[in-house]
């Protein structure tokens, strides 16, 4: 079957000065020499691959975010199937915020790839001619993986970002991460944007259970509810899997696709999962126990997490900053931190019972 000829990923789009491929060193050479007042700054790499063609756009305004705190050569790759030899175009520009003082810009730097068609190596090659090889590569990942997730490409790689959500088989896919993951012989950390979607619901509970007498109610809780928006069920399956094991509980059965029992050291208690159309990532945390309840909640577009607490009778409440909603600021957050892959994958082992 042949191939219907794709529109331009690039049409219409604002990416910078386009240069021949064997001519990028040079061109950014001579980007960064056209002005005096301009200072070139970058601490690593950042690559973002998708092989969805209308990703250009959207994809250079997130970099433009996120170099707004996070120097880097940015590469930002786009691939979208076409009948024929592959063919790769090339665009460069720069991202500049006023340094201290307003006196001089400081630039991290972004080329743009839109490659039609496909080719043995032909994504690793692209991109490993062009990255800053005396800094670490951090590769954005978008979507599924697909045969272009090459063991060149992963094995050569400091970090991957991945956004789970995105999955419409999140089994075969963790399978494929895992395996991916030791194949490089654990070279590179795993950054899920669901999971940091979960980071200030577990900052949040820990804060919640800092709270005279809040401990003592572990033992008892025999409820617990997990409201979540639509799109996010795993991120919600994400911070369940934490909650029971930072508590020593495991998961005994499932009543549905929603409903779960789970040991609470030879006591039961039942897991609820709701979803939420319009909430935020994770909107609502509902523990109860006979003696007392703790209660999170975010209302849509809130920057804070409020916590509730009532423990026989008595009362308190207190907020937590929830400021990351948008694939820029899920991005910074990730890249302001690292990450415990071995404790990931050891939660993924109690997310896939939530998912089988």
């Amino acid at each position: 079957m042949s191939l219907s000829a794709s529109p331009d990923p690039a049409a219409g789009l604002d990416l910078g000065s386009p240069v021949p491929l064997a001519a990028i060193p040079r061109s950014l050479k001579q980007l960064w020499e056209s002005s005096a007042a301009v200072t070139r700054a970058s601490a690593m790499n950042f690559a973002i691959c998708s092989e969805d063609g209308t990703s250009l756009g959207p994809n250079t305004d997130l970099i433009r975010e996120v170099t707004r705190e996070h120097a880097c050569r940015a590469i930002l790759i786009a691939i979208t199937p076409a009948p024929g030899p592959p063919e790769v175009r090339a665009w460069i520009t720069a991202h500049c915020q006023l340094a201290a003082g307003g006196r001089k810009s400081v630039c991290s730097e972004q080329i743009t790839f839109a490659i039609s068609g496909s080719g043995p190596q032909l994504l690793p090659n692209t991109l490993f001619a062009h990255v800053d090889s005396d800094l670490p590569l951090t590769l954005w990942w978008q979507g599924p993986f697909s045969p272009l997730w090459e063991r060149h490409l992963f094995t050569e790689i400091d970090r991957l970002v991945i956004d789970s959500s995105s999955w419409q088989h999140p089994l075969a896919e963790f399978t494929t991460l895992e395996q991916s993951w030791h194949e490089a012989n654990r070279g590179f950390s795993v950054n899920d944007l669901s999971w940091t979607r979960v980071l200030p619901f577990r900052m949040a509970l820990a804060a919640c259970f800092d709270e005279p007498g809040a401990l003592a109610l572990l033992p008892a809780i025999s409820e617990i509810t997990i409201t979540h928006g639509t799109g996010h069920a795993l991120a919600a399956r994400m911070l369940a899997a934490w909650i029971a094991e930072k508590a020593g509980w495991s998961v005994t059965g499932g009543t549905s696709s929603s409903g779960f029992t789970l040991s609470n050291h030879g006591r039961t208690l039942s897991l609820t999962f709701k979803d939420c159309p319009g909430a935020c990532a994770i909107a609502r945390v509902h523990l109860s126990a006979p003696g007392g309840t703790i209660l999170l909640t975010r209302e849509p577009r809130s920057p804070f997490i409020e916590g509730r607490t009532d423990i026989a009778g008595q009362q308190t409440s207190s907020l937590t900053p929830c400021p990351c909603d948008s694939p820029a600021d899920l991005v910074k957050e990730r890249l302001r931190r690292g990450c415990n892959t071995r404790h990931y994958f050891a939660l993924l082992e109690i997310v896939r019972q939530f998912l089988a």
